[in-house]
């Protein structure tokens, strides 16, 4: 993970980033990473979530809320301000309440500094929906999409395992022992730049480090994020995958989110 601080000034960066793509797009530019939606409709989801996560925080909820509906401005700047002040609701949420708050998340982490970094990570990958149907080339620093690498791996051991009660789309990925290692080709990422995961019948396990595995994915540390997301095609992401095949296809199938 990294510095809380880091995550409260992305997710001002980014929401800054998303909101001047949807201010100088067509709202109703579909966006085929998310299959259905609009411009508008991934913004609305990204403002909610924010909302969303703010009113939790604020008042130190141990149980999920309902996410209220909300109506995304039609203009240009007013769609900007929405989406801005959502974000700055949810950064405010959390350093009233301190990161280390007790409140409900889905998660083992049951702090109010959690909903900065899965928000934050949620909205990465939506930036790049948007600008994958904008035919625009987005970047990253490689910290920070290693850390949405161990943010999605978080997510597979978390709702992969039998026992949350949920039907999951990740259940599928409780296995028997298959392993699977990811590496990320970035220089100075230290040891934040390796994944070691197995498929156990109680869930998916990872940690950072290096295992013999019977499929390795090797590349950039945001190609891994995009990839991992499901927002690139294996045969687009530069990446080398070594080992079993269809292990790794397997993983891909069994990961929509």
């Amino acid at each position: 993970m990294l510095d809380v601080e880091r995550y409260f000034l992305e997710l001002e960066s980014e929401t800054v980033r998303l909101a001047g793509l949807s201010h100088d797009a067509d709202s109703q530019c579909p966006i085929p990473t998310c299959p259905g939606w609009t411009l508008e409709q991934l913004v609305g989801h990204v403002g909610r979530g924010h909302r969303w996560a703010a009113e939790l925080i604020r008042r130190r909820l141990l149980e999920p809320i309902p996410m209220q509906e909300a109506v995304v401005p039609a203009d240009p700047d007013e769609r900007s301000e929405w989406l801005t002040a959502g974000a700055r609701m949810l950064a405010d949420a959390v350093r009233a309440a301190g990161p280390e708050q007790v409140v409900w998340t889905w998660q083992k982490d049951r702090t109010a500094g959690f909903w900065v970094r899965r928000m934050l990570h949620d909205e990465l990958v939506h930036r790049f929906d948007a600008e994958l149907a904008l035919g625009i080339e987005g970047d990253l620093a490689a910290d920070l999409a290693a850390d949405g690498v161990s943010d999605i791996l978080e997510t597979a051991a978390t709702l992969s395992r039998p026992d949350i009660g949920v039907s999951s789309a990740f259940a599928g990925l409780a296995g028997t022992g298959e392993s699977l290692q990811f590496l990320a080709t970035d220089t100075d990422l230290g040891p934040n730049c390796e994944w070691s995961v197995v498929r156990a019948p109680a869930g998916v396990t990872w940690r950072h480090g290096y295992d013999q595995a019977q499929v390795t994915v090797r590349g950039p540390a945001l190609q891994l994020m995009l990839l991992l997301n499901r927002r690139l095609p294996v045969g687009t992401a530069d990446v080398e995958i070594v080992g079993d095949q269809e292990l790794f296809a397997h993983w891909l199938a069994n990961s929509r989110f």
